[in-house]
């Protein structure tokens, strides 16, 4: 059995720069993501815990972008966690003083927080192929039960469209048992919402909040502020044998309820232990597994491209290809080809190295392989 450190932060909780500038990331192997800073606060317009692969023409689509969270405890003293930066620069870093650990565990984040004696986990994890992630909460050590509150800020727009982009108002929101549709004012899917666990309980309260800033864009010159939406809040008993999560997703309910979060936690815990397992042995370990890890979150299954997948299984085959980077580029020929040996010879995946290359191949054109695959298009682009 391969094994793999537990890569730390070695984090200094008073260290706000630390906290602001270290960022983690997701994959769903769709070229969708999860992704934003230890602090939780948003520096960028990428950044969010579901941005959703489309079909075209939508392409990458931020859907849930934020998660404001509080703890009430045994004693009935709350906290809360995460942070946010408002339009005028004033940050606040809720509950940094508790946040003691952040570490990837088989390349997914954790956070570890410790709030006068209660040690509480949290983990996300994205089901592999599917638009979803999972925001997961364990209580570990100390008095339960605790109340979880968790209130979702949402958007539905590209992912590259700046952050003042306006809100597609009015949203409309669907509730059967314990399910919640939210609609937005334009074709995009619905964002579905979640909660499973113990004691859960949804309150309705639509709000507008007030204009977030994104220091990296601003930094760069970009639309720096922007508004995100709130349904509601969600609130939920957190004990020793009762986790929390919160799901969101825009695959069917049908694709949701096949796993059960600590299912689909174990399946994709699993997956990458295949990954590693598969690779050569010097990579199954160590650094050299932190690497195979990380090269699994480039390769994907393009999901908007239908036409793709259809002729490429009609062919008996499959389709593959390769995110040149995260979080802005699509897939880029030049980019492919030359990260191809690394990604998937290296680490044992031939099969998948055959999908690419036969996928490519498609679309020779004069001699030339697409520069690249533009967001929320089918068509590649052959301009250098």
């Amino acid at each position: 059995m391969a094994t793999v450190i537990r890569p730390t932060l070695n984090l200094e909780p008073s260290n706000n720069e630390q906290l602001l500038t270290r960022e983690w990331l997701v994959t769903n192997g769709l070229g969708g993501y999860a992704s934003g800073t230890v602090s939780n606060v948003a520096t960028r317009r990428y950044h969010g815990l579901l941005i959703a692969a489309l079909p075209a023409p939508f392409g990458r689509t931020l859907m849930l972008a934020h998660l404001s969270e509080q703890i009430r405890l045994a004693d009935n003293d709350v906290v809360r966690l995460g942070g946010e930066e408002d339009s005028a620069g004033t940050l606040q870093l809720y509950g940094a003083e508790y946040l003691t650990d952040f570490w990837l565990e088989m390349g997914l984040p954790v956070w570890r927080y410790e709030i006068q004696g209660a040690v509480i986990e949290k983990r996300i994890v994205m089901p592999h192929e599917q638009n979803t992630v999972h925001v997961n909460y364990r209580l570990v050590e100390g008095q339960g039960p605790v109340r979880l509150k968790l209130m979702p800020m949402v958007h539905a727009r590209s992912h590259d469209a700046h952050v003042n982009t306006p809100l597609p108002l009015p949203f409309t929101l669907k509730c059967v048992e314990d399910r919640f549709e939210l609609q937005a004012n334009n074709e995009l899917p619905p964002l579905r919402l979640q909660v499973v666990g113990h004691e859960s309980a949804f309150t309705m309260e639509p709000r507008t909040a007030n204009e977030w800033l994104y220091r990296v864009e601003q930094r760069r010159g970009y639309a720096a502020t922007g508004r995100l939406w709130r349904p509601g809040y969600f609130r939920i008993t957190l004990d020793h044998d009762q986790p929390a999560t919160l799901i969101a997703s825009t695959e069917s309910w049908q694709s949701i309820d096949v796993l059960d979060p600590s299912e689909a936690a174990e399946m994709e815990r699993h997956r990458r232990q295949r990954l590693l397992t598969r690779a050569r042995p010097e990579a199954s370990r160590g650094f050299g597994a932190e690497l195979v890890l990380a090269a699994d979150q480039f390769l994907i299954r393009p999901a908007g491209r239908v036409r793709d997948a259809t002729q490429a299984h009609a062919a008996g085959d499959d389709v593959r290809t390769v995110i040149a980077g995260y979080h802005w580029f699509t897939d880029w020929g030049r980019d492919t080809m030359i990260s191809l040996e690394g990604l998937t010879l290296m680490t044992g995946r031939h099969a998948e190295a055959g999908y690419l290359l036969r996928t490519f191949a498609q679309y020779v054109r004069d001699g030339l392989i697409p520069n690249l695959f533009p967001e929320g298009g089918n068509d590649g682009l052959y301009h250098t």
